[in-house]
Formats: structure tokens, C-alpha cells, sequence
């Protein structure tokens, strides 16, 4: 098996099928797996994975829980059987070429331990998805109306690189975990996504496992793929205060900061 497929899902209704359909639309030449875990939902997303389960078009593993993003992944990785692994947000359709394209630039550059492709939302506009590491107060500004101010907005800007062309491939610090492929034996050889973080900072945390490795990061526009993503930021202060996601958030930046003290980040492979 060329690749593994891994979705979690938790109470997403009809996205996992957009995400689906759209993996069954590629063309590769190669088979390819997919693989859903579940994060114990309740709603009509669960029917529908269990009727693709039974007609054998996937493999459902029930968490029986609510793991998070990162140890549910993990959970998937280990019923893999793919040389490559993609890790797949439910609410990310590929392109039909996106697979082939980067199974192939994963073959022909060993070296790379995850590829992350072009984002782009609906409207057509591209997602910052590719990122240098980020330094504590850049959450902070980047998830407020803090950023509205120049001299601050200027440092976020930094961090989600808009000062990057991105229609080239480029080695970068980190790729978004909404989408990104992997070899199976590097992400294992980290240890995979770290269990402590519920939700966010897993794949910032993963890229830099990789590059302590000596694994490559890769953004790589020529694979794109459509997220229906809707944004946090953008609402006032006071909003964005009674909002749990963003609360997980920062718990789970303050456990990537403290884990990751008094170490110094690689160099940034991103150009300045």
C-alpha cells in the first residue's frame, strides 16, 4: 500500500463526505486506503461513515471517546498500512491530481519528513498554512484585534509569512496540520503527534520533532486542496474571550512553550 488517508471526525455532519467523495475522485496510479476515526460522534456524520465502512470503501475505528486531533491520528497511523500517511481535516476536499503529485515529490525527495500542500477557502483566496515558528506573544496578537495595530500586525505578518511568494515550494518551518502527508516511518520514528495537546500546537510541536530529526519540512503549491475553514479571529476582544476553542487554544500553546524551553528552535528555513 503506497498511502494511508487519516480523518478524524467528531460530529462534522456533512463534511466528511465532501472530504471522501473527493479522495475517491483521485486519480493516482496507485491504490490508497482511507482510513476515519471517530471521536464518538452522535450525529449524521456517524451513519454515513458506518455505510461507507460496511460497503468496505473505509476503515471505521470508533475511539469510543473524544481523544483530540492529535492522539486520534495517532490511533488511525497504527491501522495504517500506506508507506505514506495523509493527515486529513474533514473539512478538506482535494484536487484529483493532489495525491499523485505529492506521493510523488515525497519519492523523489526521501529526505522530507511532511509536505504540506496549497490551502486555498472557497472564495479562492490561499491560506497561510505554511508558518515560521511562532513566538509566544505572536498567538496572542495573531488571535485578537491586537493585530489591527501596524507595528503589531507587521509581526504576525512575519509569522504567517506573507512576505513568501506562495506558488513556490520552499522548505518552511512548519505546514498547518489541516493537510499534510508524511512518511509513516518518520512520523513514527517521532512519536507521531505528542498525546498532550487536545486540539492546536500538534502540528507545530510535529514539524519541529521532524526537523530535530533531520527530516525536511516542504510547502508545495503545486498539490492544492479547498478548506472549508471558518476563522476564529475577527471578532471583538470580549467575543473571542467567551469562546472555548479559543481557551484549547492557549492551553495548548502554553504546554508547546514549556515543553519546548529553553530550547532553541532549528534555524529558520524559511528566507526573511
Amino acid at each position: 500500500m503506497k498511502i494511508s488517508c487519516i480523518i478524524v471526525n467528531w460530529n462534522l455532519k456533512y463534511l466528511p463526505r465532501l472530504c471522501i467523495e473527493a479522495l475517491k475522485r483521485s486519480q493516482c496510479d496507485f491504490p490508497f486506503e482511507i482510513i476515519v476515526v471517530d471521536n464518538d460522534s452522535h450525529d449524521e456524520s456517524l451513519e454515513y461513515l458506518e455505510q461507507m465502512h460496511k460497503k468496505g470503501e473505509i476503515t471505521l475505528v470508533h475511539s469510543g471517546s473524544n481523544l483530540g486531533y492529535g492522539r486520534a491520528n495517532n490511533l488511525g497511523v497504527k491501522y495504517a498500512k500506506g508507506k505514506y500517511v495523509l493527515i486529513l481535516n474533514p473539512d478538506v476536499s482535494v484536487e484529483t491530481d493532489t495525491i499523485q503529485k505529492m506521493v510523488d515529490y515525497m519519492e523523489e525527495h526521501p529526505d522530507t519528513g511532511v509536505l504540506g500542500p496549497q490551502l486555498y477557502f472557497f472564495n479562492g483566496q490561499i491560506q497561510d498554512s505554511c508558518r515560521r515558528f511562532m513566538r509566544p506573544a505572536d498567538l496572542i496578537i495573531k488571535r485578537t484585534p491586537l493585530q489591527r495595530f501596524k507595528f503589531l500586525k507587521k509581526r504576525v505578518d512575519e509569522y504567517v509569512m506573507t512576505d513568501y511568494d506562495h506558488k513556490n515550494t520552499q522548505d518552511v518551518d512548519l505546514v498547518t496540520g489541516a493537510c499534510f502527508m508524511a512518511s509513516r516511518a518518520a512520523f513514527e520514528k517521532v512519536g507521531g503527534f505528542d498525546d498532550r495537546y487536545f486540539l492546536f500546537m500538534e502540528d507545530a510541536d510535529l514539524c519541529r520533532k521532524m526537523w530535530e530529526a533531520g527530516m525536511r519540512v516542504v510547502y508545495f503549491p503545486l498539490a492544492r486542496a479547498l478548506h472549508y475553514h471558518k476563522r476564529l479571529s475577527g471578532g471583538s476582544i470580549f467575543w473571542l474571550l467567551k469562546q472555548r476553542v479559543f481557551w484549547i487554544h492557549m492551553h495548548s500553546a502554553l504546554k508547546y512553550f514549556w515543553k519546548w524551553r529553553g530550547k532553541a528552535a532549528p534555524a529558520s528555513r524559511s528566507e526573511r
